[in-house]
């Protein structure tokens, strides 16, 4: 069949309300054709076992992704990011069973259920249950399929069940045609479709299309007129290249031969490399008007070419009697509803996510419109759901979480809204490779894979899932985090690959279950696990208690009324059951539920007995029940929460957010804090202060509000002097009279005004250093970026006495000794990193992923204190000189640390009378505020004692050195006007300083 290119753009002008501006109508890019090879049903001799060898995986195909630095939005964390996990309780998945088992990297798990059967695939594998679990077809080579499946094992199958035809599909790609003997087309994507209900016994219609280059990442969606398919093609050069396809559905369905493939590109589309659009695929027998298929993609403002976080949508209209009037067209570009979001990972690289047990971090699936956005008609609007993969704050380190969105199309033919958005990283661990669904009640499903490399609560990937109900707070995953299987080690492979994706898809039958397909790893196996699990209402009499409405923490009486919401989980309306609650274990207080709450509703109820919680300080633990006569599920009925007696008066400076360390910082820069209230009552006119090193503070007052638990950003009308290059000490703090923890009210930072920054070089093929230790302090795991990264709050002590340290460095990337690493220690702190003062240089670090170890030794007259340190590793065969510190490297990392330096040779006596210098300051805001600053790296406790000028002890403390010296806030604001003797040190030797208190 002769292949061709048709180059038919169709400009039209027209403007919709969501978005206006020209956009460009194009016709198909590409048409073909081809018949089918029609295959028997799957009997046991067809079958081609299935192979248990280790094999890569499509390992070249997703070119790195790359971003502009420093550009786009959120500079903070993610605005929808949601804090905690839902609280509805929710039950265990109806039953799990293993899908997979396999050494392919990755597995690439796929399945759907129909009405009888359950069809899972993976690279490049398949298997067939019945839907209770049971093995019908074992797993075995898709080349077993037959038909134009035969020699062709090449991977990334999707498995699809088309419920309006009750048939199954099969697709993946084809990249080498060697072995046919038609090295004419490089690449293919096969088909194979079920000739009825059942995928074991009715036998398959295969296709093969061949294509001009290969359709990497093939995703298939449904839509009335056609399967349509997204893919990874020409990811470098994407514009004017067929990347979306679309195939005749009914001919495909009927094994009809000359069924057609028309291929269109995405006008107007910005990628960053690797990107994989989504089309809205139906689910449910009700299917759309044809045309108008939509195609969506994410656009990251990180991007060259993006100048806003938005979603695209395209609209396909295909007209099967007359190909060339067939076209696509950009129709959206939604901005409205979309929050700011960070899709791009350690710069576009595939090696992101820490795992525990490893040193290999897992990619992220960043680029990816995540499979399946599904598509659901109901009465009275149109529904699509789709996630992906976002960084949720903008630290070096990743943090995955999963954006999600529901968009809403009032009637068919209508523009499509953003109904509502959220962002689920609930707590520190990271969560990716999501695959989300709606069910026929509208109730939302999200499952994911979820990891954590804590030491202390290790998670290796494992495989959870959570939801929401149709009419629940919109934004919120608002149902219990469920487990469906916890994994037992880390990926197995060195390359980093996971997934590459998951699968979720709906039980037919009842349009309400469920059933999810995932990666997890036990050993060297790699192993898909299915999920089977349902939110809607089955049962007829089920109540339970969501949450604790109120009280929440705060400054709480001796009255406090006890508001809860209670959930109707079953099919029958219910009204006069009991609810009851206790604190602390004490006595049950129970009343009568006496209003009706329709089936599958929420209501909020308040006890008219009032509890005692009045104790500051006390954290109260409350037990609220329901008693419902007949309630089937028991699991439901009672939850626990704790509520906080706050004191009222708490507040605190938990970050400083500027300045930060740089070149070039001025004598006039703005410092800025971040102010919370931990305390029960709002506060107002806050007294903020700062102080640079031992420079005199500065006092300013916040005038705004802080409610209880809140956070507000500070900047001070007074700025500071950075101007002189060298590393600052800034301490930050809050003052509220009757404060109730002095211990949470300030914070402490590092900042340096470099002479240098070498930012811009190349770290995303694992060029630099990802693993580094000095002495007691380890940096691990540390992210790509822009190939410089600021740690200089990272410190530790060396002693210039002992003369003999060494440092332990790990790349991800060595070949032929080019990978090297030098170390420098600022000794004079001018902020320049001087040939003198490199303490190793040009080592080769030989091996990837593997620690090693140089000696370096520091100069017997290296000056004491805090000291910037800088580590540079790189490809020293490419552009850049790794001995010059400010040199950007073509490929490599740049880092900065703090060292302190001691001697522990040194008298005690010595150290404290001959080298360090005692000063006290006032504070000329606050009348009666001193601070008392001694400067030395002397390391040990000291104590701090105050006399009045006859010798009587008015206060003694113990003082630490946080750093730069030993600093101790005095507030004699009450003692009486005279002359006073302050001292530091241990009981036997110390320094005196007199001050006058006036």
């Amino acid at each position: 069949m002769k292949k061709y290119i048709l180059l038919l753009p169709l400009l039209f002008l027209f403007q919709l309300n969501v978005f206006s501006q020209q956009k460009e109508r194009m016709g198909p890019a590409f048409i073909d054709s081809a018949s089918v090879i029609k295959s028997g049903a799957l009997s046991k001799k067809r079958l081609i076992p299935s192979t248990k060898k280790q094999k890569l995986y499509n390992p070249r195909n997703r070119g790195i992704n790359k971003i502009v630095p420093g550009k786009g939005l959120p500079k903070r964390d993610d605005p929808t990011v949601q804090k905690k996990k839902g609280e509805i309780p929710a039950k265990a998945p109806i039953f799990t069973f293993d899908g997979a088992d396999t050494r392919s990297t990755p597995s690439d798990p796929t399945g759907a259920v129909g009405r009888n059967h359950y069809v899972n695939a993976w690279n490049s594998e398949f298997a067939i249950w019945d839907k209770q679990g049971n093995v019908l077809i074992p797993g075995s080579s898709l080349a077993s399929i037959g038909g134009a499946f035969n020699d062709e094992t090449d991977g990334d199958p999707i498995v699809f069940y088309d419920e309006s035809a009750d048939r199954f599909v099969v697709m993946q790609f084809s990249d080498d045609l060697a072995p046919r003997g038609t090295s004419n087309s490089p690449a293919a994507l096969l088909f194979a479709v079920s000739q009825g209900p059942d995928p074991v016994n009715s036998g398959w219609y295969t296709y093969r299309f061949d294509l001009e280059s290969l359709p990497d990442y093939p995703k298939i969606s449904l839509w009335s007129d056609g399967y349509y398919i997204t893919t990874n093609k020409d990811a470098l050069e994407p514009q004017g290249k067929e990347i979306v396809y679309v195939l005749e559905r009914d001919k495909m369905l009927a094994g009809a031969n000359d069924v057609r493939i028309l291929g269109f590109p995405l006008p107007g589309i910005q990628n960053n490399g690797f990107y994989s659009p989504a089309g809205f695929s139906v689910m449910g027998s009700d299917l759309p008007p044809a045309g108008d298929a939509p195609i969506i993609y994410l656009q990251d403002d990180q991007w060259a070419g993006v100048n806003e976080d938005h979603l695209k949508i395209w609209l396909m209209d295909v007209n099967w009697e007359e190909l060339s009037s067939s076209s696509i067209r950009l129709n959206q570009e939604l901005t409205d509803g979309v929050s700011p979001f960070i899709a791009t990972f350690d710069g576009g690289s595939f090696k992101n996510l820490a795992q525990p047990g490893s040193d290999t971090d897992i990619d992220a699936l960043q680029g990816a419109m995540m499979y399946m956005t599904q598509y659901r008609r109901f009465e009275d609007h149109n529904s699509v759901v789709m996630n992906f993969v976002v960084d949720v704050d903008a630290s070096p380190a990743e943090h995955a979480g999963i954006r999600w969105y529901e968009l809403r199309q009032a009637n068919d033919g209508a523009a499509w809204s953003v109904y509502q958005e959220g962002t689920y990283a609930p707590d520190p661990s990271d969560r990716f490779s999501g695959s989300i669904g709606i069910d026929a009640r509208g109730n939302i499903a999200l499952g994911f894979t979820i990891l954590d490399d804590n030491p202390v609560d290790p998670i290796f990937p494992s495989i959870r899932y959570t939801g929401r109900y149709v009419n629940d707070a919109l934004g919120v995953m608002s149902i219990e985090e469920q487990s469906i299987v916890e994994g037992l080690s880390p990926q197995p492979s060195p390359f980093g690959r996971y997934g590459d994706y998951a699968h979720l898809s709906i039980d037919p039958v009842d349009d309400l279950t469920f059933w999810h397909n995932a990666e997890y790893f036990e050993g060297t196996r790699r192993l898909n696990k299915v999920g089977v699990f349902r939110f809607s209402a089955t049962e007829l009499n089920d109540i339970g208690v969501i949450s604790l409405e109120s009280p929440e923490d705060a400054s709480l009486t001796a009255s406090e009324q006890i508001s809860i919401r209670l959930r109707n989980f079953g099919l029958n309306p219910q009204s006069n059951f009991e609810i009851s609650y206790t604190i602390n274990g004490g006595e049950t207080v129970t009343q009568t539920y006496t209003e009706t709450i329709p089936a599958e509703s929420v209501t909020e109820f308040n006890f008219s007995e009032l509890a005692d919680l009045s104790e500051v300080g006390q954290i109260y633990t409350l037990v609220i029940s329901t008693n419902l006569q007949g309630d089937v599920n028991p699991g439901n009925d009672s939850i626990e929460a704790e509520v906080k007696n706050l004191p009222p008066n708490d507040v605190g400076v938990t970050s400083i957010d500027a300045p930060e360390s740089g070149e070039n910082l001025s004598a006039s820069e703005q410092v800025t804090v971040t102010i919370e209230n931990f305390g029960g009552e709002p506060q107002g006119n806050i007294p903020v202060s700062y102080q640079v090193g031992n420079n005199a503070t500065v006092s300013e007052v916040f005038n705004g509000t802080l409610e209880v638990g809140g956070l507000e950003v500070y900047t001070f009308n007074q700025t500071s002097n950075f101007s002189s290059s060298g590393r600052y000490t800034i301490t930050a703090r809050t003052r509220l009279a009757n404060d109730f923890d002095p211990s949470n009210d300030s914070e402490r930072t590092s900042v340096a005004n470099l002479d240098c920054i070498p930012e811009g070089s190349d770290c995303s093929q694992g060029d630099g250093i990802f693993y580094f230790e000095i002495n007691d302090f380890v940096n691990e795991r540390i992210p790509c970026t822009t190939g410089y990264l600021d740690f200089i709050g990272g410190t530790t002590n060396l002693d210039r006495s002992i003369n003999d340290y060494s440092v332990t460095v790990q790349t991800n990337f060595a070949d032929d000794d080019v990978e090297k690493f030098s170390m420098w220690i600022d000794l004079n702190d001018n902020a320049v990193f001087e040939d003198s003062e490199r303490l190793i240089t040009s080592e080769v670090i030989p091996e990837i992923n593997t620690p090693f170890t140089y000696n370096f030794s520091l100069p017997e007259d290296a000056a004491l204190g805090q000291h910037l340190l800088r580590i540079r590793a790189g490809d020293t065969s490419f552009d850049g000189d790794l001995n010059d510190p400010c040199s950007v490297m073509a490929y490599g990392t740049t880092h900065d640390y703090s060292v302190n330096i001691i001697d522990s040779t040194l008298d005690i006596e010595d150290f404290i009378l001959n080298e360090a210098e005692l000063i006290v300051v006032s504070d000329p805001t606050i009348e009666g505020l001193y601070r008392v600053v001694m400067e030395t790296s002397f390391n040990e406790p000291l104590r701090l004692t105050v006399h009045d000028i006859s010798g009587q002890l008015l206060l003694e403390n113990l003082i630490l050195n946080e750093g730069d010296g030993y600093v101790y806030d005095l507030d004699m604001s009450y003692a009486a006007r005279g002359v006073y003797l302050v001292r530091v040190g241990t009981r036997k030797v110390g320094k005196v300083k007199r001050f006058i208190v006036k």
